[in-house]
């Protein structure tokens, strides 16, 4: 997912900034690739023809085997978090049910997920390209994590033959079910994969699972995975933490107006995922958080104070 909304400057930096726009106004004093550390990884990262690199983010004790081409490796050597305010807002969501991982790539949001789960409840990861799923394996195990059901399949609408997934080599991360849109590697040589498909219902009625979140980072196929999930959605009311990008959604045959109708339909209100969860619009561009009525204002109040830094949450079991 890719805003990382919420994020506050701190006194000190805000302090700074005063007084060097008094000092030089805005004159820039060295171009912006002299300073800035992730411009240098992203040149270096050309130069990377292959291999695997084990990572460790400031946020997620875990070791994760990554692709040394991948941009979740370039994010963990550059910016040393990942996605700060999901894994601070993953404890207040998760419920008392099991979790889904919709999109799980190598496991780095299961295995948050996972330690924010109740003892005894289940993830279930839901990945549908192999070489994702061989690491996805390794870094659960490598974390501890036992018990988690790792289905390698595409969320779909419907059950059906396998269908194609567009990737680019060495950033599996942008995997889509439909063209490649990202703005991180649109311009890059993709492949196609015929992949094997399979609905959210069906896999909660075979693993015997009682879902209280689902986790969505499909890169544009959210919509049709949540379609093929109504019967789940109705029965156990999850709440939903799902990417929401509209040109993503538009590559798969979807919309953000379809996308919240959708939602509203089945009874769930959908917010920003920042300090201030304000209601999610068709122009929204981040990670969208949908909650269940009646449970909506004291989630959306617990989902402020978390990532306001109001209330410390703890990160394993």
């Amino acid at each position: 997912m890719s805003r990382q909304g919420g994020s506050r400057r701190s006194w000190a930096a805000r302090a700074i900034g005063r007084l060097r726009r008094l000092l030089i106004g805005d004159r820039v004093l060295m171009p912006r690739q002299v300073t800035d550390p992730m411009w240098h990884l992203h040149a270096a990262s050309r130069r990377i023809q292959g291999g695997e690199i084990v990572v460790r983010f400031d946020n997620l004790d875990a070791d994760i085997h990554l692709d040394a081409r991948s941009d979740l490796a370039l994010r963990a050597l550059g910016c040393g978090n990942y996605e700060p305010d999901l894994l601070v807002v993953l404890p207040v969501l998760v419920g008392e049910g099991d979790g889904i991982n919709v999109g799980a790539n190598v496991g780095i949001i299961s295995i948050a997920l996972s330690r924010a789960l109740a003892p005894g409840r289940r993830v279930a990861c839901i990945e549908p390209l192999e070489e994702c799923v061989s690491r996805l394996r390794r870094n659960l195990g490598g974390a501890g994590i036992d018990d988690a059901i790792v289905l390698q399949a595409f969320a779909a609408d419907e059950p059906g033959p396998p269908r194609p997934l567009w990737s680019v080599p060495g950033k599996l991360e942008y995997s889509s079910g439909g063209p490649i849109v990202h703005a991180s590697v649109r311009h890059a040589d993709a492949v196609v994969t015929h992949v094997p498909v399979m609905r959210i219902d069906d896999a909660v009625d075979e693993h015997l699972l009682r879902p209280s979140v689902i986790v969505l980072d499909c890169e544009g196929s959210e919509l049709g995975a949540l379609r093929g999930a109504v019967r789940t959605l109705q029965r156990f009311s999850p709440v939903l933490i799902a990417e929401f990008d509209p040109a993503l959604l538009a590559a798969n045959d979807a919309t953000p107006e379809k996308f919240l109708e959708f939602l509203k339909e089945l009874g769930y209100g959908c917010f920003e995922l920042a300090s201030d969860p304000v209601p999610a619009t068709p122009v929204f561009h981040g990670t969208l958080v949908a909650l269940p009525d009646g449970r909506g204002d004291r989630l959306r109040s617990a989902l402020a104070a978390a990532i306001g830094g109001l209330a410390p949450f703890g990160s394993s079991r």
